[in-house]
């Protein structure tokens, strides 16, 4: 490292480890500052920069430094290798400095423990720098200067000021702190309100801080911040890295755009209990972590963290994109990052996530409907008795939510899973049980026949409510046939048997979203005529009426997907029969 020679002025260059004892400046960039060569040549005296070096060295004298060093004339800012290296030793210099002056050039007030002095010092522009940062918590010993070079005050008698000014905690501030005793998110929070000129260099600025090293690459961006955080995970697992919120709606990474994203995470800390205890990696598919994660909402999780919050557990939300184990962060409902609530943990299912960083800013497909529209049945559906005729025929439904026999929706609420409804349907003396729901993974479930209630269910009342819904009918064998499992991407067509049942996305008029609509009917129901062409809306057989696009070829439309035809696909159709 280079250092200034106090008394000659002259720039001197030492081995590390071998340095003498010196004294570090640290204050902000101005117009005027002078650089390597020129101080190696003949300095232009009347540059501020050069007063700034002048008093840092009579000041180092009056403490009885030999040595100081000042980053605008100790670094080859012409050798990018030299740069590199400098950025990367930054935060150990500082740590080794016997002492660090601070010069606030725009505090001009001498007393700052008055209201109005202190108003001033908290207020100044190098609290809101990025570099500074780590230039008040790497020296064990800072003094504070104002613009006439009068010493204001210390690290450790400012340290109330300093923390209101910064939102670092005081404890950190005091003699023999250690950073690595606060969560990632903690420290990121240091940096949320500080600002750099050059993009990169809010992710350089944070090196020493997280005691991680990498290559200088200016002109990368905003992949400077992505790279630091890469970093961090290589030696950590601490889970507060990915405790940031953001107010953006499209599809997130995993990882933070910036130390801005940390704002709110000041109050983060390290879960005593780890639940995860995979290590994460980083591929061509993205960053993967295993996460324990229970559904939420429709194609969505809940994932919890190994992070709280006043000891309360923290939980993001992740949503499956079409690709396998592909997932996005999201806002749901407004939420980011929310309180993972203990009695959730039995519920958990532990998953390989994979996330890709690029995917930030992408705009996600609309929210679906969380649930099923019921749009066909084997019969006409009426639970609820309308006159007093004691022989009506009444079916059952069991749902959590609202049932309507007109509008035939079953909703799961957010937070909830499994089975979304069942039906106990009744018409002319046969009984039938229908009940649809979403496995763990997404994937439509349907069941036709068999009996009502769920097996496996253990204390529940078989009759209850829970015990009827309870999702233990969705793990029956394989070879059963009531049961029928569809796809999350393709959903289901099932026409062997008995029963044509289909399920299928789709837009649904009741609500104005995207969901599962579901049809079952009897094959072959009314003897119509058998058409050996399959919907491209709900990819099941069209039977009786066949409606062809007249302007697209090979494009057909079952009866019932025709019904919708205005919003899904606007051209005419010939009707077909």
């Amino acid at each position: 490292m280079r250092l200034i020679n106090t008394t000659t002025l002259k720039i001197e260059e030492f081995f590390d480890g071998h340095a003498p004892k010196y004294a570090i400046l640290s204050h902000r960039w101005l117009d005027g500052e002078v650089t390597l060569q020129e101080m190696q040549a003949e300095p232009d005296t009347t540059k501020p920069g050069y007063q700034k070096i002048l008093s840092t060295c009579k000041q180092a004298v009056s403490d009885g430094l030999a040595y100081a060093w000042v980053d605008t004339c100790c670094i080859d800012k012409t050798s990018s290798a030299e740069l590199s290296e400098s950025i990367n030793s930054m935060y150990r210099w500082y740590a080794e400095a016997h002492i660090c002056y601070a010069f606030l050039s725009d505090v001009d007030v001498d007393d700052i423990t008055s209201s109005p002095g202190e108003d001033v010092f908290v207020k100044s522009m190098w609290f809101s720098r990025g570099w500074t940062l780590q230039e008040l918590l790497a020296p064990e010993h800072v003094t504070f200067y104002n613009a006439s070079w009068h010493e204001i005050g210390t690290k450790a008698s400012l340290r109330v000021a300093i923390s209101a000014a910064t939102q670092i905690d005081v404890a950190v501030l005091e003699p023999g702190a250690n950073l690595e005793d606060y969560s990632i998110a903690r420290r990121m929070s240091w940096a949320s309100r500080r600002v750099t000129t050059r993009k990169e260099d809010m992710a350089y600025c944070l090196l020493g801080i997280f005691n991680v090293n990498m290559p200088m690459l200016y002109g990368e961006g905003n992949r400077a911040f992505i790279r630091l955080q890469e970093e961090i995970m290589r030696d950590s697992d601490d889970h507060s890295l990915f405790a940031w919120s953001s107010t953006d709606t499209a599809a997130r990474g995993l990882l933070a755009r910036s130390p801005a994203d940390f704002a709110d995470s000041a109050d983060i800390d390290v879960a005593p209990s780890r639940w995860n205890k995979e290590p994460y990696a980083v591929s061509n598919l993205g960053l993967k972590v295993q996460l324990p994660m229970l559904p939420w909402a429709m194609d969505t999780y809940l994932a919890a963290l190994d992070c709280v919050r006043f000891g309360n557990r923290l939980g993001i939300f992740l949503r499956l994109l079409p690709r396998e184990n592909r997932y996005a962060r999201v806002i749901l409902n407004g939420e980011d990052l929310v309180v993972f609530a203990g009695e959730l943990a039995a519920k958990c299912t532990y998953r390989n996530v994979f996330v890709q960083q690029r995917l930030w800013g992408s705009v996600l497909a609309e929210e679906r409907f969380y649930g099923f529209w019921m749009r066909t049945l084997l019969a006409p559906i009426k639970s609820k008795s309308t006159n007093k005729n004691k022989d009506e025929i009444l079916s059952e439904v069991i749902t959590r939510g609202k049932w309507d026999d007109e509008d035939r929706l079953f909703e799961l609420a957010v937070g909830d899973s499994g089975t979304a409804g069942a039906i106990f349907l009744r018409e002319d003396g046969k009984s039938t049980t229908i009940k649809v729901g979403l496995d763990g993974a997404f994937n439509p479930r349907v069941q036709v026949g068999g009996s009502i209630f769920s097996p496996e269910i253990g204390n529940l009342d078989i009759y209850s409510q829970a015990g009827r819904l309870h999702p233990s009918w969705m793990d029956a064998p394989s070879h059963s046939m009531y049961l029928h499992r569809g796809t999350r991407l393709e959903g289901l067509v099932k026409d062997d048997y008995s029963w044509r049942i289909t399920v299928h996305n789709g837009r649904i008029p009741k609500v104005g979203k995207m969901g599962w609509i579901v049809d079952i009917e009897r094959s072959g129901e009314g003897g119509g005529k058998d058409f050996s062409r399959i919907c491209d809306g709900c990819d099941g057989h069209i039977y009786n009426v066949w409606y062809k696009c007249t302007v697209c070829e090979e494009f057909d439309y079952c009866s019932k997907c025709a019904t919708n035809a205005s919003r899904t696909h606007k051209h005419t159709f010939e009707i077909i029969t």
